[in-house]
């Protein structure tokens, strides 16, 4: 969760930091810490935070019934109890936010939200979460409002470039021909010829290729991880190209559906689920299938 402006400070693993860290922020007496052991085994603390006064009564007695039903042996991170409380749990949406920004969760706090915090994870949980929530950021509120405006705009254009832009492309390069200028078309056959797969095929090797080099930088040590991204980048995807494994065109739509990914950070796991299956659509039903 980078900021360019704002505060600087972030949870730790020690539950009672954690709680510190918060109080600091809202020094009121109605802002209120329950903890309660959870698991059979670990006996990890949980405290659930809320104003009260603020926080809706049985918005808190829903989150404490269910943290009070967990049964299982162990919690080690606050990801545990989020995947045993939420609404939702087949959904690729989270209905349960989470965060590392004392800011953040104290600004959820004076909303009427209940912050959930576990000891030994750094990121505290938010409950509940809205959609659209995604697309906003800590120097959202700490801006000048008509840019902060404009960005989070941006930011949807952008989640919707990401999921749908490589639909798009097969959609129209192998079923709606007509809705291309006719020298636009002509360039895309050109690049085209000589490929040996279809758009679809095409599509679906580069997204696949493209996850595992994210994936690969990721867990890597960041000075190996830089290497990685040179060599997906350039030497791969140069040789691809000019091998004419996939088409100049679909690398530039990958490229652009990649960076629109990143732009909204918190979604970018649903980003791939979402992009697949539209694509999936699109190769099989066309733009009627998106």
């Amino acid at each position: 969760e980078v900021n360019v402006r704002g505060p600087k400070e972030s949870f730790v693993e020690a539950l009672r930091v954690n709680t510190s860290l918060i109080r600091r922020k809202i020094k009121n007496t109605n802002l209120k810490f329950e903890t309660v052991r959870v698991g059979e085994q670990t006996k990890t603390a949980v405290a659930i935070a809320y104003i009260k006064g603020i926080a809706d009564e049985a918005l808190l007695e829903e989150v404490r019934k269910r943290i009070n039903a967990i049964n299982i042996d162990g919690i080690l991170d606050s990801g545990y109890v989020e995947q045993l409380i939420e609404d939702e749990p087949f959904s690729v949406f989270e209905t349960i936010g989470h965060t590392e920004r004392p800011d953040v969760a104290a600004a959820k706090l004076l909303e009427g939200r209940v912050v959930i915090i576990a000891d030994g994870s750094p990121q505290v949980l938010t409950a509940p979460n809205l959609f659209l929530e995604s697309f906003q950021t800590p120097s959202d509120y700490y801006e000048r409002p008509m840019y902060a405006c404009i960005i989070r705009v941006l930011r949807i254009i952008a989640f919707f470039i990401t999921i749908m832009a490589p639909a798009v492309y097969v959609a129209l390069t192998t079923f709606h021909h007509e809705f291309l200028p006719s020298k636009f078309m002509i360039t895309m056959v050109k690049a085209r010829e000589g490929i040996p797969f279809s758009a679809f095929f095409e599509a679906l090797i580069m997204l696949i290729a493209f996850e595992i080099l994210k994936e690969a930088g990721l867990r890597l040590p960041k000075s190996i991880g830089q290497t990685i991204s040179i060599v997906g980048a350039l030497i791969i995807g140069e040789a691809a190209v000019s091998a004419g494994i996939v088409s100049a065109p679909l690398v530039i739509v990958i490229a652009f559906t990649a960076v629109s990914g990143f732009v909204v950070s918190f979604l970018i796991d649903q980003e791939f689920i979402l992009r697949i299956s539209f694509l999936i659509l699109a190769g099989i039903f066309g733009g009627y299938g998106i």
